[in-house]
């Protein structure tokens, strides 16, 4: 019995070796070259499964003594491996698929081969934004493609962000951002999905491309595809990098109290006033020479309110994989960001999963899942663009004298020196906590779309998508403050206690959009025709809604509900709501490969129309010539791989009216005195125009593609004509017209002219392979049709016809007045005409003298000349450098632009001293004194009360001109010979740069910000780490 116990083991053990064990191998191309993220699966029912590894080996275990793997990846033709008994070990190699060899580029309802669009698209693929530590893919995509302009119009307050987008320029007199689709998912932002999940961005920038996308596409089109489950065993991967930021450009101030009590009597002296600060004064800051910085402080307030460093932690989590039926991705992210500015400190959770399941081989179903929420500290938009932290009544509002707070006592402070402007309300802590922060802001978004997909017949495939999103937000702000205290040898001084009138301010937020789509796409061959055909329908729906709630006078502070408060404040709501439906379609036809032509037609019916004049149809037809593959260029084929002539002509819209209602006459609640009683009624508020209609934009494309040197060397030029008619504008009215608001009109008419190149080359030296890249952009705009001969002036803009959109419109400076040779200048002016300076104040020793630029004998508003090229740079560009060698990887991303005029006066760049407020040390040091008159750069400065060298003026026009080191990353694989006894698939661990650097004359904190400045520019130093198993 022992012994047949003993057999049975023995036989159970043998045919377990026998059946159970695992091979391993090494798949590479023809040239040597590892296959990385090949699918590798043995024979059917194809249920063991794995991928390769970033240096192409793969294990894999089977239960059978023979079989078939079967290898596959894009781009390379399956390959068949049999199994035997015996070998463990196969060395695959895998031959590329010339059919396959062109990139798949997504388009607009579908993809297509590179070489066969006949559109202007730029690719950004997921290497350009991997690894990267970013929390905002916005921010990634500046230098990343021709004609893509990024720009930060106020600063990168966590989930506050303001930047702008704009393909090929300012467009439109209104909105000219670009539509974003996301999975063929519109009504969500770029800054809405983790830039982890991204797998693709297609910018669709002609008429060609966007056509298809209709009413909203006449400022171009980003489509984002996210990671989608691929056809192998289940791969778990993290991702996450820690970043430490600083602040990257610090303003020059005058922190050295005396000084700045000096300048400040100096500027109130020269305009015959008298000085605020006493001499005794001067020299006791100046005599205790920094031993007692309470009492007698010499404050930066940068030192106080940013972190040094602020570090942020971002997480990513995700699991992909699938057989033949079912495909997944899923992946989980987290973002903490504590804010470079204290008590901006922000917190992001987001999850999505993409499943796609083929019930049968021709049906096949799937969805779209994905959110996050979000969490804000209530006073975060303080220091948001347009908010007050350092502007308007924030930091700039203090002065060296200022103790802003005592670590010894953990007191806040106000002004030390009575005899200085009562700006103790002004202490920049006081705006960073002026709300409770344990109510934080919560937004929120979900997203759900469901899709399906049939091919009843072979080449006709039929798309069903049906997308939900809502959106919501929740602000609730509880006001609050602390005392402050002035700090002498005795003791704190009260100087201002800490009590507001309490209250509950509730804004809640919801946004509602729907939307569904049906496709049929038929495809087939005749001869050497390869045809594409292209129908679809959709509807779209969105509601926003808004209201407000305000009640004062808590009962007791620590109540939390509107109920609490004692007096009723302001209530508001409103809400909007539009719809739109849409019909589509696209031909394509591809004669032997060579000849190109592609037609797209999309009619667009909008709510924000009258009946009569909702309907706009947008049609383009593109077609595309490649040379290549003519027989009279065979003799070049040894060098010359592709070249392809390119020709599109279109028309796009927008329908971007400032009101949803402009069609029809709107009405609000009014009083009317009847027999001497007020009476409730209606007044109208806005005047009708029935006669509105889409605007169109009418494009027209040449390019050029090209790839040579066995495709080393490729890239693209394009050159465009983009004309925009029938702008929704609002044009002069009587005054007498009785209402608030006139109603838009088609009137304004813009060109943009412009040109766009990218250059790429990849090559490989022994084991170093690198690529370098280089896009450029270059593009003008002119309003051709505005008012009339009646310009729009706004400030220091100026919009008119035959100009660029706001444009610059300043009075110049002709000179300093240095010296009694230039006082008998003035004099002479004066004498030619004693009212020459009736309008613009006379220039005294030190102030500006500016120019009579008409040249008419006097200095008036006439004077002002035009300046600059528009409110966006001309010329934008980027360059990339990629190094590879032995698992160690180099990445450098540069970007810039060229000469662009900006005008930047504001509390940090000015010719005046204001009392209460902090001073430039760049420009006191260099302002006209009587011992400096001859080497000064700037005017001298005059208090505030005085301030005719604070006009705007050229003198405030600087070059905004950069180029900044975006991004520099170095990167190391550890082998996989040796992750593989960990079960580690792959490790990467990197450190990367962001802002490392920028080479510019603005003086500034940020030259593509400007003047608006809200949150400072960073600079981030991260360490990650991306491991799969």
């Amino acid at each position: 019995m022992k012994h047949l116990s003993l057999c049975f083991i023995l036989l159970v053990s043998f045919g377990l070796s026998m059946h159970a064990r695992q091979i391993s191998g090494h798949v590479k191309d023809e040239n040597g070259e590892p296959v990385i993220g090949a699918t590798v699966k043995l024979g059917r029912p194809h249920k063991t499964l794995t991928s390769t590894d970033t240096d192409g080996y793969f294990s894999i275990d089977i239960s059978t003594e023979t079989g078939t793997l079967i290898v596959t990846s894009i781009g390379y033709i399956k390959t068949k491996v049999p199994v035997t008994e015996t070998k463990n070990e196969y060395d695959i190699v895998m031959r590329v698929n010339e059919e396959q060899l062109d990139e798949v580029v997504v388009v607009g309802y579908g993809t297509q081969r590179k070489a066969d669009l006949t559109g202007a698209v730029s690719t950004v693929s997921t290497g350009a934004l991997a690894d990267r530590p970013i929390t905002n893919a916005t921010n990634a995509l500046a230098g990343l493609a021709s004609g893509l302009t990024v720009t930060n119009s106020g600063g990168n307050t966590p989930g506050y962000e303001s930047q702008s987008i704009r393909v090929r320029g300012l467009g439109t007199l209104n909105d000219a951002a670009p539509l974003v689709v996301i999975d063929g998912m519109t009504g969500i932002a770029i800054s809405d999905i983790n830039p982890q999940d991204i797998e693709n961005i297609s910018i669709l920038k002609d008429a060609a491309s966007s056509a298809i996308y209709g009413s909203r596409a006449a400022n171009g089109v980003i489509l984002i595809t996210t990671k989608q489950g691929i056809e192998a065993a289940p791969r778990l991967t993290y991702s996450g990098n820690i970043s430490f930021e600083k602040v990257a450009k610090r303003l020059n101030l005058v922190t050295d109290y005396a000084d700045f009590m000096e300048i400040q009597n100096a500027g109130l002296l020269i305009n015959g006033q008298a000085a605020r600060f006493s001499q005794a004064k001067i020299d006791e800051w100046r005599n205790d020479a920094g031993r007692n910085p309470t009492i007698y402080p010499n404050t930066d307030w940068q030192d106080h309110i940013y972190r040094n460093p602020s570090v942020v932690q971002n997480h990513n989590l995700s699991v992909t994989g699938g057989n033949e039926k079912a495909r997944y991705n899923m992946s989980l992210g987290y973002v903490n960001n504590p804010g470079m500015i204290y008590y901006t400190d922000y917190e992001r959770y987001q999850l999505r999963t993409n499943l796609d399941v083929n019930i049968k081989p021709w049906l096949s179903i799937g969805t779209n899942i994905f959110g996050y929420i979000d969490t804000n500290n209530p006073s975060s938009e303080n220091a948001a663009a347009g908010g007050d932290v350092i502007f308007g009544s924030g930091a700039f509002n203090t002065v060296p004298g200022m103790t802003l707070y005592d670590p010894a006592t953990g007191l806040y402070g106000g002004i030390q020196n009575p005899e200085d402007e009562n700006v103790s309300n002004f202490n920049p802590y006081r705006r960073q906590w002026f709300y409770k922060d344990n109510f934080p802001t919560k937004t929120r978004r979900i997203v759900a779309k469901l899709h399906a997909q049939v091919e009843p017949v072979k080449g006709l495939i039929i798309r069903g998508a049906y997308t939900y999103n809502y959106w919501t937000r929740r602000v609730e702000q509880h006001l609050t403050d602390r005392d402050l205290f002035r700090f002498t040898f005795d003791g704190p001084v009260l100087i201002r206690e800490g009590v507001v009138r309490t209250y509950i301010r509730r804004y809640n937020y919801a946004n509602t959009f729907r939307s569904s789509e049906i496709t049929a796409n038929y495809t087939f061959n005749v001869s050497k025709l390869n045809t594409s055909l292209l129908l679809g329908a959709s509807q779209e729906y969105n509601k926003y809604e808004n209201e407000s709630f305000l009640k004062y006078d808590l009962i007791d502070d620590s109540l939390t509900s509107i109920d609490a408060a004692a007096t009723n404040g302001p209530i508001s709501g409103n809400y909007n709501e539009w719809a739109m439906r849409s019909y589509f379609g696209r031909l394509n036809l591809n004669w032997d490969d060579k000849y190109l032509l592609e037609a797209n037609l999309r009619a667009d019916g909008s709510s924000k129309f009258a009946p009569d004049k909702r309907w706009g149809y947008f049609p383009s037809i593109s077609a595309g010539w490649r040379l290549s593959h003519e027989s009279f260029m065979h003799d070049m084929s040894d060098w010359l791989n592709n070249l392809k002539l390119r020709f599109s002509y279109g028309s796009l819209g927008n329908n971007a009216t400032s009101s949803y209602y402009m069609y029809q006459s709107l009405f609000a609640t009014a009083n009317y005195i009847l027999n001497g009683n007020i009476a409730g009624g209606f007044a109208q508020t806005v005047l009708s125009n029935p006669e509105l209609s889409w605007e169109k934009t009418y494009m027209t494309n040449a390019g050029l593609d090209y790839s040579v040197l066995n495709n080393r060397l490729s890239g693209s030029i394009d050159v465009y004509t983009k004309d925009t008619k029938g702008i929704l504008i609002s044009l002069p009215a009587p005054l007498e017209h009785g209402t608030s608001v006139v109603p838009n009109q088609n009137a304004g008419e813009v060109r943009n002219k412009g040109i766009e190149l990218d250059v790429n080359w990849n090559d490989r030296i022994g084991n170093v392979s690198y690529s370098v890249g280089f896009n450029m952009g270059f593009v003008t705009n002119k309003v051709t049709k505005f008012q009339g001969d009646v310009s729009s002036i706004d400030g220091e803009y100026k919009t008119q016809e035959g100009k660029p959109i706001r444009q610059l419109y300043v009075i110049t400076v002709d000179r300093i007045v240095r010296d009694e040779a230039d006082m008998e200048y003035v004099e002479q002016l004066i004498k030619k005409n004693p009212d020459y300076f009736a309008t613009y104040p006379r220039p005294e020793l030190g102030d500006f003298l500016y120019a009579d630029a008409n040249g008419d004998g006097k200095l008036d508003v006439n004077d002002r000349v035009e300046i600059g090229h528009g409110a966006l740079p001309r010329l934008t560009y980027g360059a990339n450098l990629g190094i590879n060698w032995n698992g160690f990887d180099f990445r450098l991303l540069l970007q810039g632009v060229g000469n662009h005029l900006v005008y930047y006066n504001n509390q940090a760049f000015r010719f005046v001293t204001v009392m209460g407020q902090s001073l430039n040390k760049d420009i006191t040091d260099n302002a006209w004194t009587p011992e400096n008159p001859y080497n000064s750069k700037y005017p001298v400065l005059r208090n505030n009360s005085n301030s005719k060298n604070n006009i705007a003026s050229d003198a405030f026009v600087h070059n905004a001109a950069y180029l900044r080191c975006k991004n520099l990353q170095l990167g190391y694989t550890v082998p996989s010979e040796v992750t593989r006894k960990f079960h580690i698939e792959n490790l990467m661990i990197y450190t990367s740069i962001d802002n490392l650097f920028t080479i510019t004359r603005f003086p500034g904190l940020d030259p593509e910000v400007g003047a608006t400045v809200g949150y400072p520019s960073v600079r981030q130093y991260s360490i990650g780490l991306n491991v799969s198993f």
